[in-house]
């Protein structure tokens, strides 16, 4: 493996001058580079990203923390922001928690350790307040944080309003909300809230609401808890899934059990994951804007780093797209 050592004598420099121009630190000139990066080519040198981010004492790493790359709200999310970092010239360092708080922590301080730009929280933990006055900057993704760091969200009260409403005006007049981890994820909760708003202003009684296990939730077998779903609320007429997955499975029960979609019962999922229009009854959903949040998340961090001021909340407006469930 080539070393700096390597590049300065094939290009005829010193290696000061080759460390001093990788890391920007000084300018040289067209000719000196031009030889640099020919013989970079030449001897096929990769530069040592935690090298260089220790001599600047920061990277173009930024680290993004997710629970899962199971889920496919998630799974989405991932795919966004590298876009979005390498659209910055960084790179990106994934750190997946599993739900786990103390991998969380271990994570953090690795990210710390790299020298990272900075780091995006997209985590249900509790356990992260305050993380950017300790070492690097930090931009949440459908947190609310307490302590002025700033994050990104997607309008959940407006989404929970939107499905209710459009559910009544198909004619459905007793609801439910199926969340996949409302006593974990305050985002849910949010969309319950909305749901419950929409249907109080409509006359209509409160929304059932009904939770999945944790186990099911970090499984995606949803199966079990919508059986129940179905057995204790059989005159249920709409369904506001928190997540797609959920309503595709609504869907593949009421297949196999003779409930007619839309006619006996209306879904309306959540997220607009690809797979939306691909279910075997193309699901109703809440379109969220995934690739522009993680584009913002990724501009606010890069500017965070620079010693720029940003807003502290932003939410980003939610959408209904209309299928064959409603």
């Amino acid at each position: 493996m080539a070393t700096l050592q390597d590049v300065a004598a094939r290009a005829g420099v010193t290696v000061t001058t080759v460390s001093r121009m990788l890391n920007g630190r000084v300018k040289v000139s067209g000719k000196t580079r031009e030889k640099i990066e020919k013989a970079m080519r030449e001897l096929d040198y990769r530069p040592n990203e935690m090298a260089r981010a220790l001599a600047k004492k920061s990277s173009n790493i930024i680290g993004l923390m997710v629970p899962s790359a199971k889920q496919y709200f998630f799974a989405e999310l991932i795919q966004e922001v590298e876009n979005a970092v390498a659209a910055q010239g960084c790179q990106l360092l994934l750190c997946i928690s599993d739900h786990e708080l103390e991998k969380e922590n271990a994570y953090y301080q690795t990210l710390l350790g790299d020298r990272v730009r900075g780091i995006i929280v997209a985590s249900y933990s509790q356990g992260f307040e305050s993380l950017s006055r300790r070492g690097a900057p930090v931009v949440y993704i459908e947190r609310q944080p307490e302590d002025g760091t700033p994050y990104a969200m997607m309008d959940s009260l407006q989404g929970g309003r939107l499905a209710a409403e459009h559910l009544i005006a198909k004619g459905c007049t007793k609801l439910l909300y199926l969340s996949g981890n409302a006593s974990r994820n305050s985002v849910s909760n949010l969309r319950y809230e909305g749901f419950c708003a929409a249907c109080s202003e409509a006359g209509l009684v409160k929304p059932m609401l009904a939770e999945a296990e944790w186990e099911e939730f970090v499984s995606l077998d949803y199966s079990e808890t919508i059986r129940r779903v179905f057995q204790e609320h059989p005159d249920t007429d709409g369904i506001l899934a928190s997540n797609d997955l959920i309503a595709a499975t609504i869907v593949r029960y009421c297949l196999k059990n003779g409930i007619r979609i839309p006619g006996r019962l209306k879904v309306v999922g959540y997220d607009d994951t690809t797979f939306a229009a691909l279910c075997p009854v193309p699901l109703t959903t809440i379109h969220q804007p995934v690739a522009e949040v993680a584009r913002y998340a990724v501009d606010c961090l890069v500017r965070c780093a620079a010693g720029e001021t940003v807003p502290v909340s932003t939410v980003f407006p939610v959408r209904l797209v209309e299928r064959e469930t409603t």
